[in-house]
């Protein structure tokens, strides 16, 4: 959407919005790379397995992929406008679901594949999903929480099916690769989105076809003018999130560039290889990600990327010094949050760069700090920020009559839920987001300690469990047991955790203790647990640092 302005103003003097009103995301993001004269068998994707073996996949072979996969879900009795779960990681099983599900006129609701069983059944039965396409790995929380999901007609996976399940792939290839992408409307609702984390029972935010297309104007600022001749996009964020699929992939098949992926959690150290290895010149990072990829890159080679983008936490001055020291460019920024999705973004060398602020609202868009009322704030005034009315990237509203959430409208503004000032600049300054009472963020997510004692307090062996953070950022659980306790019931333990609540609320160590501290109401008092010495022989779970990393 961006004609390589030679300025900001420039960029901002010349942008046209050209989102039509029928308007369906699959065929723009892959049919229309197949005809009207486009060559439909350049690379759409590289997939890279963890044996090393890679895939690559034109934009011709995914859309009759995905045709076939829309009349297995249309054979399940999915219609327009039903939800259908997608658990899987960055591959091609991921990026057939993507393009299947808007193509029908389904709502895709995306979940992370480590999500617990707990989260999961919330998801699930608050969407309503009638089928859910999953990764094997994903089959034992969604076995623990099948009883809860009443709506839940079938399970696709793409691998072992287990007991009860369809395998993805033979039922594609039994399928027609014939079906017409449903002409809908540019605001028919395309995905479901819930937080990444299992904190709570959150509403759902819906996301219409244009979504996409509305963040492209922050995400090409922050990919350097996005796309380049050979560019090759790659991201580290989860595929089951807003951030991966509106700021890296979806933006990249809009432009006919390849994205690679692998499947799985990788370390820093290996994220550098696969750049170098297939060549990739545009990634985005969330903000943490960026942080371990430049600590890895300044002790060893690599291949410096055209454009390094981040977001949405803004990036502090040090980071952008390190980040230019050790690749040799800017990483710029593309802030916003999932209901407004990208409205603001900074490029290096076309304005300058102010850290903490992520730059100036996106071309096509403003950005303002505003009252409750919706009152524009003078520069400089701390208020709520707020996209201006009838921006095209904006959510259509909560899942489920009643349904509250962090962002609500205001004499037309969308009010993002974060507070911030612009200043005379049109600089974006957002402050960090406020942590609820009661939740505790590690490794970057977001955990409830209650949630996971609740958890823990229904295992047989459990008579009572407390669990605090620690200042170094772990999770530490106390355990008071009902049987003799040891490594083997820590082991089980983590499991259990595993399968209820998911990887990221896995205590680091488990304690057991003979008497837990409670008060008179019987809530845990987490201070005397803080203050307790750290024994050398508590049970030590595996290192983690791997799988906070995804």
């Amino acid at each position: 959407m961006l004609n390589n302005p030679r300025s900001y103003e420039e960029a901002c003097r010349t942008f046209r919005w050209r989102i039509p009103d029928r308007y369906n995301l699959a065929f723009d993001v892959c049919d229309r790379q197949t005809m009207g004269g486009a060559d439909g068998h350049r690379t759409a994707l590289i997939v890279e397995e963890a044996d090393g073996s890679v895939e690559r996949y034109t934009f011709h072979v995914l859309r009759l992929l995905s045709n076939r996969l829309a009349n297995v879900l249309t054979g399940l009795g999915v219609t327009p406008g039903d939800r259908v779960a997608v658990m899987l990681p960055a591959g091609a099983a991921a990026a057939v679901a993507l393009l299947a599900i808007p193509r029908m006129g389904a709502a895709l609701v995306p979940v992370p594949v480590e999500m617990g069983a707990e989260p999961l059944a919330w998801r699930l039965a608050d969407s309503g999903a009638r089928v859910a396409v999953v990764a094997p790995a994903a089959l034992p929380a969604l076995d623990e929480a099948r009883h809860r999901l009443a709506h839940l007609d079938a399970v696709l996976v793409a691998g072992d099916p287990g007991s009860g399940g369809i395998e993805l792939w033979s039922a594609l290839e039994a399928a027609s690769d014939s079906f017409a992408p449903l002409v809908t409307p540019s605001g028919h609702p395309a995905f479901l989105f819930y937080p990444g984390d299992g904190v709570g029972k959150p509403p759902g935010a819906i996301l219409p076809h244009r979504a996409m297309a509305g963040g492209l104007p922050a995400v090409e600022l922050a990919l350097g003018c996005f796309p380049q001749f050979g560019d090759v996009m790659w991201t580290s964020a989860d595929w089951m999130t807003g951030e991966a699929l509106f700021r890296a992939v979806l933006p990249a098949w809009h432009h006919g560039v390849p994205v690679v992926a692998r499947p799985g959690t990788i370390d820093p150290g290996q994220a550098l290889e696969l750049m170098s290895r297939h060549g990739v010149r545009a990634a985005y990072l969330p903000s943490r990600h960026l942080a371990w990829l430049t600590e890895a890159a300044a002790g060893r080679p690599h291949a410096t990327p055209r454009a390094l983008a981040s977001g949405p936490e803004p990036l502090d001055a040090a980071l952008h010094e390190q980040v230019l020291k050790v690749f040799g460019i800017h990483a710029n920024e593309a802030w916003g949050v999932l209901e407004s999705g990208a409205v603001a973004a900074n490029l290096a060398g076309m304005m300058d760069l102010r850290p903490p602020s992520p730059g100036r609202s996106a071309p096509g868009l403003t950005v303002e700090a505003v009252d409750e009322r919706g009152r524009i704030l003078p520069a400089g005034e701390r208020g709520i920020l707020a996209v201006s009315p009838n921006a095209p990237g904006s959510f259509l509203g909560y899942w489920g009559d009643g349904a509250s959430g962090p962002a609500r409208r205001a004499q037309g503004w969308l009010l993002t839920g974060r507070a911030g000032r612009r200043d005379l600049d049109n600089y974006l300054w957002p402050e960090p987001p406020a942590v609820e009472t009661g939740v505790v963020v590690v490794g970057g997510v977001r955990v409830r300690p209650d949630e996971i004692e609740a958890a823990l307090a229904t295992h047989p062996a459990v008579a009572a469990a407390g669990v605090v953070a620690l200042p170094s950022g772990e999770l530490r659980a106390f355990v008071e047991t009902r049987t003799a306790a040891g490594p083997e019931l820590a082991r089980d333990l983590r499991q259990w955790l595993t399968v209820r609540r998911g990887a990221p609320e896995v205590p680091r160590r488990i304690e057991f203790i003979d008497d837990l501290p409670v008060a008179v109401d019987g809530s845990v008092l987490r201070d005397r647990l803080l203050t307790r010495p750290l024994r050398l022989d508590a049970p030590l779970a595996e290192d983690r640092m791997g799988r906070q990393r995804k």
